[in-house]
């Protein structure tokens, strides 16, 4: 049995174990022990931390595996705030009675786990929290940015030491992954619960899985609470009403804690970036539920919002209700066409008698005839346009709302909205409508309409101008996307 006092690892140029002085046992779990130990080769001697790991018969072979990536990714780190590589080493069995040990030596960072403040009953304000938050993912920058990416899985309270100073280190890298270029490749699932994300727990670890551990870290920090305690809706750690803090950065803990990835920040870096600016999405948790069986595609970060809507499903009803608003129009055109027909001769008519006996007074000029001629002039021009101009409306709205059915029957549409700018525009066969760009600022509203889906309006230079996507979505599908898109432009705003 190991034991205080006792030497392990060889100093160089011996063959005995008299290198690394057990002191005090940190933890002992299931085959693993953590020691504080002294390293007598260092001049003067240095406190470090050994690491052991027994290799037995009961030892899942994925355990070792861990042990040894630690040991070869900790060699390969060089960050002020992660505890430097030391040494590994095995231990012959009959020091380790009859079993064969192997230990990991890093540098030893004096200080106390956030884990263990939060223990002992220490709140953090929002101030010491926000600097924990931009240490911590300066950390993550480094590892996330390295090739392969380095991912630690294992971010909580107790692998964050805090030194008197307030530094932060970021320590235990037990879990630690290089990502593999190769996708599909999936690795033992490790993590602690209430810190991993979803998709951890099914081998699929990103770097933004980190940033899970970090917001739901956080989330302790701030309520004393695990994570894994507090309520739950739709998956998201539900903590703003214990909290009184910045609603900015509350809303920048909930990205870093959206239970879907694409709603959450995709780097560290990004992420640091959005805290260091305050800017951030407010809802990264959906306000409603998508109705089931829609096959609407919305994704929403911090920066953009993507949607589409894919061409639906013909069904003999909705064939129906087009041949009925192509009718409908159609019979609306052929009404209007006539009409404008002896508009437009009646026009003529009083512009061609105008000019006629504008030339006429030319031989016989007469005050009279002078302003009968401007007479029949503007009442021929005002009639055209009071008249004209609404009918010429109504035809291209019909012309409008024919296209609308269409796309909406056989063609897809999508949304594309960034902090400057929007795009809308569909797809139809073969057929891809010119971009509709205009800047985001001039959205004022977005709403509901009535069989005609939803309404984009906006109000720029151009006066105000609508734009239509969805008419053949159901009334929930409507309600449900008007709600988000609206959402997304409110946080917008408010930032």
């Amino acid at each position: 049995m190991l034991e205080s006092g006792q030497v392990l690892g060889k100093r160089q140029g011996t063959s005995d174990a008299s290198r690394y002085q057990l002191q005090k046992q940190l933890g002992n779990n299931a085959g693993r022990q953590t020691w504080l130990a002294i390293d007598l080769e260092a001049s003067p001697a240095e406190s470090v931390i050994v690491k052991l790991l027994a290799f037995s018969p009961q030892m899942q072979w994925d355990e070792f595996k861990l042990f040894e990536r630690e040991a070869q990714v900790l060699q390969q780190l060089n960050h002020p705030r992660i505890p430097r590589y030391r040494d590994y080493f095995s231990l012959d069995r009959h020091i380790g009675e009859g079993l064969c040990w192997f230990g990991l030596v890093q540098e030893c960072i004096p200080g106390t786990s956030l884990r263990q403040l939060l223990d002992e009953g220490k709140r953090f304000t929002e101030t010491q929290v926000r600097k924990i938050a931009r240490d911590i993912l300066e950390i993550l920058i480094y590892l996330h940015e390295l090739n392969p990416p380095v991912l630690h899985r294992d971010i909580k309270p107790s692998n964050l030491i805090y030194t008197e100073g307030g530094a932060i280190y970021l320590v235990d890298f037990g879990a630690v992954q290089n990502q593999a270029a190769t996708e599909g490749v999936t690795f033992t699932v490790v993590g602690t619960t209430g810190y991993a994300p979803l998709e951890q727990f099914w081998g699929k670890t990103v770097p933004a899985s980190d940033l899970y551990a970090l917001g739901a870290t956080l989330i302790h920090l701030l309520t004393g609470t695990a994570p894994a305690d507090l309520p739950q809706r739709d998956l998201c750690i539900q903590f703003a009403d214990r909290v009184s803090i910045d609603p900015n950065f509350t809303r920048w803990i909930e990205a870093l804690t959206a239970p879907d990835l694409a709603r959450r920040f995709s780097s560290a870096r990004q992420a640091l970036q959005s805290l260091e600016t305050g800017y951030v999405l407010a809802s990264f948790c959906p306000t409603s539920r998508q109705p089931a069986h829609s096959k609407v595609l919305l994704r929403t970060s911090p920066l953009q919002l993507k949607l589409e809507i894919p061409r639906q499903k013909l069904s003999f009803t909705k064939i129906l209700k087009f041949l009925w608003i192509l009718i409908k129009k159609i019979s609306l055109v052929l009404l209007v066409l006539p009409f404008l027909l002896v508009l437009i001769l009646i026009i003529f008519s009083g512009v061609f008698w105008a000019l006629w006996s504008a030339i006429a007074l030319a031989s016989t000029p007469s005050s009279l005839r002078i302003l009968q001629s401007l007479f029949w002039l503007v009442v021929t021009l005002g009639f055209g346009y009071g008249v004209g101009v609404p009918v010429g409306k109504e035809l291209v709205r019909a012309f409008a709302d024919l296209k609308e059915a269409t796309i909406a029957t056989f063609g897809c549409q999508y949304l594309y909205l960034a902090r400057d700018n929007f795009e809308i525009g569909w797809k139809l066969a073969l057929l891809r409508s010119r971009h509709h760009q205009r800047p985001t600022s001039q959205i004022k509203n977005i709403k509901t309409i009535y069989k005609k889906g939803i309404r984009i309006q906006t109000q720029g230079a151009k006066g105000r101008e609508d734009y239509f996507l969805g008419m053949g979505l159901t009334e929930a599908e409507r309600s449900w996307l008007a709600q988000e898109l609206q959402n997304w432009l409110d946080n917008i705003t408010k930032n």
